[in-house]
């Protein structure tokens, strides 16, 4: 009698074509079936090959590429039962482990506000119409390569989280007797926004003038797995200061060595007030020197010149010269991304604008102005083909292109997303989190909207789930281990997916 071929003794190309349709997932259970299949699934001459064709770019996958000519079956398969344990997490979005931090409230212990984040503006021209369906506050914590610093209600200062080892290291930075407006993380520097409680001057009967300025920490990594968080130096972000309130706003952006802040103000004056005509101006401040120079400390400015190496600004630009460049804002803001190359020598100005040319198929644009920073030469103005999701204030102004996603064209319209994380690997197996919005209306100033989550990978059809740990200020964080984000009830929530 002629016995059926088992699936385990199969040739092995053949044995490698039926594997390669299988998900992860099949392949666990293919286990379970006998001991002779178990085996089969367990040799690392079929898990090499599946590890580098689903989760190419992982510590994991990296490790059974670099050793597959002499690793043995049992090391291979833990470190595929590993990796593909946290994605399977990932796909059906059930963490391993879920924290939750209180952040701080707005007003200290002593009554006194400490932090007043940037409102966002209401009208926006990647919106239909101009203005913004759902706009959301700006997040008082930032996230960069693994490293989380979030305002601790349990501390009450700034708190930095080695997301990798679980490690907190305290910011050196007393916000007792400060407002802060901004914190934010890029290329290991921190940089913290904030001004002074009281106000400087007056403006009028309402509005105040305080000061403003920003204290930037050089943040590496020690010896011993720890993180050193050392001030760098402080400078005046205004010469005359800003109100605090809701029409006033700047935004900024930094890098190891160089500081940019665009201002944006209504016009208050009784005679030339023009609500499509603001207040606007751009800096770019040389901040790449530590210097002990503290200008808060100074108001009249005295000790300035003693101090060679405090920042000092490299270009200014009025709001005449931001006509020049075709990027002054008017009543109707456009940028959306506001960025210095890692030369430094350009400024690059992005802009998301609606084309209502179709009503009820609304399209958008990017627009980048590059303008040099040094020397003399022209600046170049162009479109380009990444799009921006609309603006909501939850990215103040650090929009990320959807160029690098090559799924999102298949599965939601870009006018829904609020933001998402993917992990750039490979295009083969990117897995992507969106945060998306559904509108139950257009009209803006609604506030009636759901917000989802989905998954997004090659391998596994998308996974849509209603969220509500991410849904406090639209922002999402992270990468294919955990994810960051944070709730309506003022708490940081971090999806751990790998402990």
């Amino acid at each position: 009698m002629t016995t059926t071929p088992q699936l385990a003794t199969l040739p092995l190309d053949l044995f490698w074509v039926i594997s390669s349709q299988l998900s992860f997932y099949d392949i666990a259970h293919c286990r379970r079936v006998s001991r002779s299949w178990n085996e089969a699934f367990c040799s690392a001459s079929i898990l090499v090959p599946l590890a580098k064709r689903w989760f190419l770019g992982t510590p994991e996958a990296d490790e059974i590429i670099a050793r597959s000519s002499d690793i043995d079956n049992h090391e291979c398969r833990r470190l595929f039962d590993q990796v593909a344990s946290r994605w399977h997490r990932m796909s059906i979005q059930k963490p391993r482990s879920l924290q939750k931090f209180q952040l701080c409230d707005d007003f200290g212990s002593n009554g006194e506000r400490e932090w007043f984040p940037v409102p966002p503006w209401e009208s926006h021209a990647s919106h239909f119409s101009n203005l913004v369906d759902r706009p959301f506050g700006e997040a008082m914590w930032t996230y960069d390569d693994s490293l989380l610093i979030y305002p601790s209600a349990h501390h009450q200062c700034l708190v930095l989280m080695d997301l990798k080892t679980n490690r907190n290291f305290m910011v050196p930075f007393i916000v007792h007797g400060k407002v802060v407006r901004r914190v934010r993380l890029q290329k290991q520097v921190l940089v913290v926004e904030w001004a002074e409680p009281q106000a400087f001057h007056w403006l009028n009967d309402s509005d105040g003038v305080h000061r403003h300025f920003a204290s930037s920490f050089d943040v590496s990594r020690k010896s011993d797995d720890g993180w050193s968080i050392v001030p760098r130096n402080e400078w005046k972000i205004m010469f005359l200061g800003h109100p605090l309130s809701d029409r006033d706003r700047f935004f900024s952006s930094h890098t190891k060595t160089h500081y940019v802040i665009y201002m944006w103000q209504p016009n208050r004056s009784l005679y030339t007030a023009d609500e499509d005509a603001p207040i606007e101006s751009l800096f770019v401040w040389d901040i790449s020197k530590p210097s002990s120079y503290r200008p808060s400390l100074d108001p009249t400015g005295s000790l300035r010149d003693q101090e060679p190496d405090a920042p000092t600004v490299e270009v200014r630009f009025g709001f005449r010269d931001l006509e020049f460049f075709g990027i002054r804002q008017r009543g109707c803001p456009s940028i959306q991304r506001l960025e210095i190359t890692n030369d430094a020598r350009a400024l690059e100005i992005t802009e998301n604008i609606t084309d209502e040319e179709y009503e009820w198929w609304p399209s958008s644009f990017t627009i980048v102005t590059s303008i040099p920073l040094s020397g003399y030469g022209p600046h170049r103005r162009h479109r380009v083909e990444a799009p921006l999701v609309p603006y909501r204030g939850n990215c103040s102004l650090q929009a990320t292109p959807l160029e690098p996603v090559p799924l999102l064209w298949e599965s939601r319209y870009p006018e829904n997303i609020l933001d998402y994380v993917y992990h750039p690997i490979d295009y083969a197996s990117i897995p992507t989190f969106f945060l998306w919005i559904l509108l139950l209306s257009r009209t803006p100033g609604r506030q009636e909207a759901s917000i989802y989550l989905q998954f997004q990978s090659l391998h596994y059809p998308p996974l849509t789930h209603p969220n509500l740990d991410f849904a406090g200020r639209a922002k999402l964080c992270g990468g294919e281990s955990y994810l960051v984000g944070e709730n309506c009830n003022r708490e940081l929530v971090i999806w751990r997916f790998d402990r």
